[in-house]
């Protein structure tokens, strides 16, 4: 009998117990989710930069997102490693070990995120910023949400009993399996548009997802534009 850890080094492969074969996707790509996740972490540090303003000396909030970004960059270290593993060692093959290791990075990624959107929002230190300084940090902040949920939703169909989303059937090409760009427009439409377009939402917790980007992304344009509006 295999052990436990042998098992999870083993690639993921079609044949799964419980996986629905007719639905299946191509596992993560790791080389491709560390360097989205290296433009997130690149985003993060210039945000925690700029932002350091809106803190008081030595708050609670500060010192949780110094921590978050520390914990995050802890485990982006470790994705990278496994990335290189897979493009040199492993064929481009995605060991198991990997998702609970991706959620984790996605999880303090997402908080770190919060914080900054929270900050964006309620800080009345920010309120000496000029426009184009507001103009900037919407920026940022909006990338690093698209890019970060992009990352949420592939895990999330790849990897859910079921499934997260239906994509319409490429008719050139019916056997083409989702790639990480097509996540992505799916997250830019849901901050853009407050919604899916073309794409249906198979389960709960892709659901949830959705339900907590475009609520993000709704309360960040509603709160900042208006503070950029009062700057002018």
């Amino acid at each position: 009998m295999r052990s436990f850890a042998a098992r999870m080094m083993e690639p993921i492969s079609r044949v799964e117990d419980g996986v629905d074969v007719s639905r299946w996707r191509d596992p993560v790509r790791l080389m491709t989710f560390a360097a989205v996740s290296a433009v997130i972490r690149l985003i993060g540090f210039v945000m925690v930069g700029r932002l350091s303003v809106a803190f008081a000396p030595g708050s609670q909030m500060y010192e949780f997102l110094s921590i978050g970004g520390y914990i995050a960059a802890a485990f982006f270290v470790i994705i990278l490693i496994l990335a290189l593993l897979s493009h040199f060692a492993w064929h481009g093959a995605t060991p198991r070990i990997a998702i609970p290791i991706l959620v984790a990075y996605l999880v303090v990624a997402t908080l770190n995120v919060f914080i900054v959107v929270t900050t964006l929002v309620f800080s009345a230190r920010l309120s000496h910023l000029d426009q184009t300084g507001l103009i900037i940090d919407l920026c940022l902040t909006y990338v690093m949400i698209i890019l970060l949920f992009s990352l949420w939703y592939q895990l999330a169909d790849v990897h859910l009993p079921g499934g997260a989303v239906d994509f319409p059937e490429n008719g050139a090409k019916p056997d083409c399996q989702p790639i990480w760009f097509d996540y992505l427009f799916l997250s830019f439409n849901t901050s853009s548009t407050f919604g899916p377009t073309l794409e249906g939402v198979r389960t709960r917790p892709a659901k949830a997802l959705m339900m907590v980007q475009t609520a993000v992304s709704l309360l960040m344009l509603i709160v900042v534009v208006a503070r950029i509006v009062q700057a002018i």
